[in-house]
């Protein structure tokens, strides 16, 4: 009758254990992708939340250079000064901008509401009547422009305009 592993056997896996990582193993039963189409958000505020952050994590890091300018106020950064002018820097507006020269008006219409959402600030439900929505569907139609918007902005790849190599060229 046997009673288990030898001691040798046991230090042998003990020893071949030591070795490895636990990173295969970890891997395999790690089964939840982060990647933001497989956590679409869930309501307005959701989808409105996100497009808002990825407006602003667009906005450069660094906004003044060491000099000032000919006013005595330190200087912008060249980087700052294209995306306060609002060039297609960034994947955000580079997709509210492709969606307004679109030849379909539903998509022009609901970047119109995007825009005035997210850059603008304003409520959804203010931002689809700026568009002529009538108030009793007003919330669901930004509903709609909000998902349309992101689950556009989140399956687009990333275009590399010739604004943005210019501003890094420079910075």
């Amino acid at each position: 009758m046997r009673m288990g592993k030898s001691e040798a056997q046991a230090n042998a896996e003990a020893l071949d254990r030591r070795t490895r990582t636990y990173a295969d193993e970890h891997a395999e039963s790690w089964q939840v992708r982060f990647d933001r189409p497989t956590h679409e958000p869930k309501s307005l505020r959701g989808y409105v939340n996100e497009l808002r952050d990825a407006y602003e994590a667009e906005c450069p890091s660094r906004l003044h250079r060491h000099d000032v300018d000919g006013g005595g106020t330190p200087a912008f950064t060249v980087a700052f000064e294209a995306w306060l002018e609002g060039s297609d820097r960034g994947p955000f507006r580079d997709c509210i901008r492709g969606m307004a020269r679109s030849a379909d008006e539903r998509t022009r219409r609901r970047a119109s509401i995007v825009g005035r959402l997210v850059i603008g600030g304003v409520s959804a439900v203010d931002a689809a009547r700026m568009n002529g929505v009538p108030a009793w569907c007003a919330e669901i139609v930004a509903y709609d422009a909000v998902r349309v918007t992101w689950r556009r902005y989140c399956s687009t790849p990333i275009a590399r305009s010739s604004a943005l190599a210019k501003v890094e060229a420079i910075a």
